[in-house]
């Protein structure tokens, strides 16, 4: 098998890398990773699209948010990088935790733009079913970024989001992609997922949708997944064995060959 050929476009505001040729894929990452931490998934899946993986603001060569920009912001910004920069008028997206979160938002509000969607790893809402507080998860985020170096942070959050069954070189690669992150970038992901909230916007996605998550995730669990999938109608779900939070990482074949079959039968 060939390499990939991957292009890299290290350009403000957005930043991305692409290969292949054919409809386009829009790969959103997570908190926790940046674009390069989709390769598993674009080497493949290039064959037969032209798979696109952004760097969403603050991440890689991407000039940083304001520092109160929300979900509308970042939804402003990916539509403009799709229609203005990309020149597309539609496409299937793929997200990762708060990438699959700004899909939500994204395939409810802007229908036209979306031919499909595939969120890994993600929640119908920030502490579904729980107690958590979002201004204390962006508090402790900010003073995890103050108290140590953003390595260290970077794989002690990895580590304690991946499964147990998750491989060194999974982990080493999250590492990799987290490390091209600004603390801009960190704290306004961590806004985002403090702030997320579809519980009424699911019932609006129309476009085929795939909902996976990690059978090993404790963060978004697998109950996350079952109750999104739950709000969109005919929407597939797939539960990932062997892999936490970044399935796509953790699992990369598993996960690919689901996109394959669920990208195959959205055209």
């Amino acid at each position: 098998m060939e390499p990939t050929i991957f292009r890299d476009m290290d350009v403000t505001p957005i930043s991305w890398r692409e290969c292949g040729a054919g409809e386009a894929v829009i790969f959103l990452h997570a908190m926790v990773t940046s674009r390069t931490g989709w390769d598993p998934q674009m080497q493949v899946l290039s064959k037969d699209y032209r798979c696109i993986a952004w760097d969403m603001p603050g991440f890689g060569g991407s000039a940083p948010a304001a520092k109160d920009a929300g979900f509308e912001e970042v939804l402003a910004v990916l539509v403009q990088f799709v229609t203005e920069t990309l020149g597309l008028t539609q496409a299937h997206f793929v997200g990762l935790s708060v990438g699959g979160m700004i899909l939500q938002q994204l395939a409810a509000r802007h229908p036209a733009l979306v031919r499909s969607i595939a969120m890994l790893d993600c929640s119908p809402k920030f502490g579904f079913g729980g107690d958590s507080n979002g201004p204390e998860f962006v508090a402790w985020a900010q003073a995890q970024l103050s108290s140590q170096s953003q390595a260290d942070f970077s794989e002690g959050m990895i580590r304690a989001i991946t499964g147990p069954d998750a491989s060194e070189p999974a982990i080493q690669s999250a590492i990799t992609a987290m490390g091209r992150a600004t603390r801009e970038g960190l704290e306004f992901a961590a806004r985002l997922i403090a702030g997320h909230d579809a519980l009424d916007q699911l019932p609006r996605i129309a476009c085929p949708t795939l909902v996976m998550a990690g059978a090993q995730d404790r963060e978004t669990p697998p109950a996350y997944a079952r109750e999104i999938a739950a709000r969109i109608t005919d929407a597939n779900l797939s539960i990932i064995p062997n892999a936490g939070h970044i399935a796509n990482l953790e699992a990369p074949d598993a996960v690919t060959a689901r996109l394959q079959t669920f990208l195959k039968h959205a055209l």
